[in-house]
C-alpha cells in the first residue's frame, strides 16, 4: 500500500486519550485512527454490520477523559457545553443516551457504558434532553 503522511489537529485531551490507547493496545496513534477511518468507511458503505457493543478499550479511554465532566454537569445545557469541548454529543436512543463524536456522528458508546444513565441525569437534571451539534 502506498502511504502518504497527514498532519492533522487534535484538542489536547483527546490527543492524550487516543495516545493512551495506543500505549494500551501497543500500537501507535496512526494506527488507531486507521482503523477508525476503515471502520467508518466500511460502515458507510454497508459493508460492515454496526456491533451491538462498545469496544471495551475505547470506553475505558473515554471514562478516564469524560467522567469528571460527566460528574459535575449542572444540567443539561452545562453537560452538552462540557462534552462539545471534547468534540462529543449525547443523543437519546433506544429508550438511552448515546455517545457520539461531534465531526460525524459516529456512535461511540452509550452513555450507561460510561457510568451515567439517562435515568442518573433524569433525576439529576430534570426532564429535558442533551442537545445535538445542530439543535
Amino acid at each position: 500500500m502506498n502511504s502518504r503522511t497527514v498532519t492533522i489537529q487534535l484538542p489536547a485531551d483527546l490527543m492524550l486519550a487516543v495516545h493512551d490507547l495506543a500505549t494500551e493496545r501497543e500500537g501507535t496513534v496512526g494506527k488507531i485512527i486507521e482503523d477508525l477511518l476503515v471502520t467508518h468507511l466500511a460502515a458507510q458503505n454497508g459493508s460492515k454490520k454496526k456491533t451491538e457493543a462498545a469496544d471495551q478499550r475505547l470506553v475505558f479511554a473515554l471514562q478516564n477523559l469524560l467522567f469528571r465532566d460527566m460528574a459535575e454537569a449542572s444540567g443539561w445545557d452545562d453537560l452538552d457545553a462540557r462534552l462539545r469541548r471534547h468534540g462529543y454529543y449525547l443523543k437519546i436512543a433506544w429508550g438511552g443516551l448515546s455517545l457520539h463524536t461531534e465531526t460525524s456522528g459516529q456512535w461511540l458508546c452509550n452513555s450507561s457504558d460510561l457510568g451515567f444513565s439517562y435515568l442518573t441525569f433524569l433525576r439529576r437534571f430534570g426532564p429535558g434532553k442533551p442537545k445535538g451539534p445542530r439543535d
